[in-house]
């Protein structure tokens, strides 16, 4: 039943909607992102009919649970206007929303749920007393559960393009939501909720901000439910072929060096962006805060430092003894995660890893490089001009080059069946694959 069944709302007629549970369903099947649950050979899942069901038809007694509305009422709502035949898709979004907040709740709590309140109902009508349950409507005729950003995000969910499926995934689609409650907590209702009960990161505060509602949750939880999600986290490649990847890019810039020397210069700035990212356990994007002017100042540091004989992965060092050991000081200057602002930092690593990873080599060459070009200060990881070069050219020439050593069949140090394109990329690869090792080593990651 519509909250809203008997009721006249600003001089509306009274719209009268009710189903049967299973009379509530989707508009738009096949249209809607829907997960299918597959084995590993491909077979549908048998639970995959039953998970249809659920997201596709009414729940007996949902309006009980969710604050139910049918999609006149909402539409009236929204636009202050009657539906009319150019609102079929309009509708058909409303009622996927409704579906997914229904979806959000177990349909074990929904049953029993109305099993109670009908017993509870029944026991009333025997006392001849009145139930003490709220009035089910009519509802207030404002949006304060956030049907509109939910629209809005049903919207996106079937038009945008994702990247590793057709459609775009539940958690590309939360940024509708965000973005209206920023702009929310900024207008003029916002700002009167400014008051907390504590400071900080754990800040707790009070809001009328209809997408933080109880609908709103439920929703979401129904909407994740239906879409699924799938995420192609980088994963890590072994020391091996990292270090094979390494030898091949720098094979490509001394081929290219009498040819093409922009091009040979690029591939040397690849080359040494890997280096420093797996030396430094960093993250992709944080590889373009490597500060030129800091690499130049200290390039000299390490460089002919000594390990001492009885070294091993568990020795601990004195800061005096540390600086003799052979090193190069990767400088990086920027915001770094969970860091408040912009600061300098220097990260030691070693000339030549005990896995072969020549990171001097690479960063003496990006230097080089660079003041080739007549650079001296900036980001490192810059074109001839000072700009920054492109993340994705970059991961484009890496996944490149894995391919080749991907298809190496003498030694498979790239699994062939692993998804370069989809598995591997500049941005987690090199830290994942220095975490592993470092695990491998017996060395802690923190």
């Amino acid at each position: 039943f519509c909250a809203n069944f008997l009721a006249s709302r600003n001089g509306w007629p009274r719209c009268q909607q009710a189903w049967h549970a299973e009379c509530y369903t989707c508009l738009g099947q096949g249209k809607f992102p829907l997960e299918e649950l597959v084995d590993e050979e491909g077979n549908v899942w048998h639970t995959q009919e039953e998970r249809e069901k659920r997201v596709n038809f009414g729940v007996k007694g949902a309006h009980l649970v969710v604050p139910f509305q049918c999609e006149i009422c909402w539409l009236r709502q929204l636009e202050k206007r009657d539906p009319t035949s150019a609102d079929s898709d309009y509708i058909m979004y409303i009622r996927r929303v409704n579906l997914d907040a229904i979806a959000g709740r177990s349909k074990k709590t929904i049953s029993a749920h109305n099993n109670k309140m009908a017993r509870i109902i029944g026991n009333c009508k025997a006392l001849g007393k009145t139930p003490s349950y709220p009035p089910r409507g009519p509802f207030p005729n404002e949006d304060c559960v956030g049907m509109g950003v939910a629209v809005d995000m049903q919207y996106e969910s079937v038009h945008a393009v994702g990247r590793i499926r057709h459609h775009i995934q539940f958690s590309s689609l939360r940024h509708v939501r965000s973005t209206y409650t920023v702009s929310y907590q900024s207008s003029a209702g916002g700002l009167q909720e400014g008051a907390a009960f504590s400071k900080g990161k754990g800040m707790v505060r009070p809001t009328r901000c209809p997408t933080q509602s109880q609908f709103f949750m439920d929703f979401l939880r129904g909407c994740e439910f239906r879409m699924g999600s799938e995420s192609r986290a980088n994963q890590p490649i072994s020391i091996r072929a990292t270090v094979e990847i390494l030898r091949r890019i720098r094979m490509r810039a001394a081929d290219e060096t009498e040819s093409d020397l922009a091009l040979s210069n690029y591939y040397y700035r690849v080359g040494a962006m890997l280096a420093v990212l797996t030396a430094g356990s960093l993250r992709g994007y944080e590889g373009f805060y490597v500060c030129l002017a800091g690499l130049r100042k200290h390039l000299r540091s390490g460089k002919n430092g000594v390990v001492p004989a009885d070294y091993n992965f568990h020795t601990l060092f004195s800061e005096d003894d540390a600086r003799k050991l052979p090193h190069v000081v990767i400088t990086l200057l920027g915001a770094f995660k969970a860091e408040n602002g912009s600061d300098y930092h220097m990260i030691n690593v070693a000339n030549v890893t005990t896995s072969g990873l020549q990171v001097r080599w690479w960063v003496e060459k990006l230097v080089s490089v660079c003041e080739s070009e007549g650079r001296f200060r900036g980001p490192a990881f810059a074109g001839p001009d000072g700009k920054l070069e492109s993340s994705l050219d970059y991961d484009a020439t890496f996944r490149e080059v894995a391919k080749e050593v991907q298809g190496d069949t003498d030694t498979e140090w790239i699994p062939s069946d692993l998804d370069v394109d989809g598995c591997l990329g500049l941005s987690r690869t090199p830290r994942k694959t220095a975490e592993t090792r470092a695990k491998q080593a017996g060395v802690s990651t923190q």
